[in-house]
C-alpha cells in the first residue's frame, strides 16, 4: 500500500522518468510599490523582475485559487468539435460531453474543481480518432515570467480519482500560437500520486522549455491539461511556487 504524501512534501517528475520528492518555498521577490499597473485590456502584460516585485498581485503568479480563475484569466474547453467552449461559474461541457468541468469540494463547498474526460473516440475513415485530444486550458491574459523559468514551479493542489488510461500532457503557449509551445508528458507522474488524496504536484517551468525556443517573457496560457482517453481529477489551486536550494527542476 503506498505511503501517504507528507503535507509539506510536492512531487514532480524529472529527467529520465524519475519521481523525485522534494520541498518547495513560497515565491518572494522585493517590492511591488514602485511597480503598479492600471490594468485596461485582459491582454495587457505584466512582468516579474526579481529586483522589483514582493507582494506578487495574484494574476502573476497565482492562477486557480479556492477552485476559481484569478483576475484576468479565463478557462476553456475545446477539441475538434468546438475549439473555444468558456468555462462559466466552474462549469463546462464539451459538445458531446467528452470533458465535464463541475465545481467540488477540498476543505468548503465549491473550493475546487472537477474536471472528467470521458475518453470518448469517433473513429475515422482511417481508423484515428476524429475527436484528438480535449483540452481544459487557463489562457486570455499575459504575463512575464523569464526571470525566474529556472528558479520557480507550477504548482497545482491536485487529486486524481482514477487511473490515467491513456497520455496526457501539460502543455503552455507563448504568443497566443501553437507554434510557441512547451509541453510535459504527465501519464506516468500522476499515475505516482496517490489516489483519491489531495497532493501538491509542481511542474517546473523549466520543463516546458527543453528545448530553449519557449518565451516565458510572452505566456498566453500558462496551463491546458489534455489527452484523448479517460481522466478524472479535482484542482483547487494552481500557484507559482518557489524550488528549494539545488533544485534544478528538468535542466542537468
Amino acid at each position: 500500500m503506498r505511503s501517504p504524501v507528507k503535507p509539506n512534501t510536492k512531487i514532480t517528475k524529472f529527467n529520465k522518468a524519475a519521481i523525485v520528492v522534494f520541498s518547495l518555498t513560497t515565491i518572494s521577490f522585493t517590492s511591488l510599490a514602485n511597480n503598479q499597473k492600471t490594468h485596461t485590456s485582459a491582454l495587457e502584460p505584466l512582468t516579474i523582475t526579481e529586483d522589483t516585485l514582493t507582494n506578487i498581485p495574484d494574476p502573476l503568479t497565482s492562477y486557480i485559487k479556492d477552485g476559481n480563475l484569478v483576475g484576468y484569466w479565463q478557462a476553456n474547453l475545446s477539441n475538434p468539435l468546438n475549439w473555444h467552449i468558456p468555462v462559466v461559474n466552474q462549469h463546462a461541457k464539451t459538445e458531446q460531453g467528452n470533458l465535464v468541468v463541475s465545481p467540488t469540494t477540498k476543505a468548503t463547498e465549491n473550493d475546487a474543481i472537477n474536471l472528467k474526460w470521458q475518453g470518448n473516440k469517433e473513429e475515422n475513415q482511417w481508423g484515428e480518432n476524429s475527436l484528438h485530444t480535449t483540452n481544459f486550458t487557463i489562457a486570455k491574459h499575459q504575463i512575464d515570467i523569464s526571470a525566474v523559468e529556472n528558479e520557480t514551479a507550477l504548482m497545482i493542489d491536485i487529486k486524481i480519482n482514477s487511473p490515467v488510461e491513456e497520455e496526457t500532457f501539460f502543455t503552455m503557449q507563448c504568443n497566443n500560437s501553437n507554434k510557441c509551445q512547451g509541453e510535459f508528458s504527465a501519464q506516468a507522474v500522476l499515475n505516482e500520486l496517490p489516489k483519491g488524496q489531495w497532493v501538491q504536484l509542481p511542474i517546473p517551468l523549466n520543463c516546458f522549455n527543453k528545448d530553449d525556443k519557449f518565451d516565458f517573457s510572452k505566456v498566453t496560457s500558462i496551463l491546458s491539461i489534455g489527452t484523448e482517453g479517460k481522466l478524472d481529477i479535482d484542482i483547487a489551486n494552481i500557484e507559482l511556487v518557489a524550488l528549494s536550494a539545488g533544485n534544478n527542476g528538468c535542466k542537468l
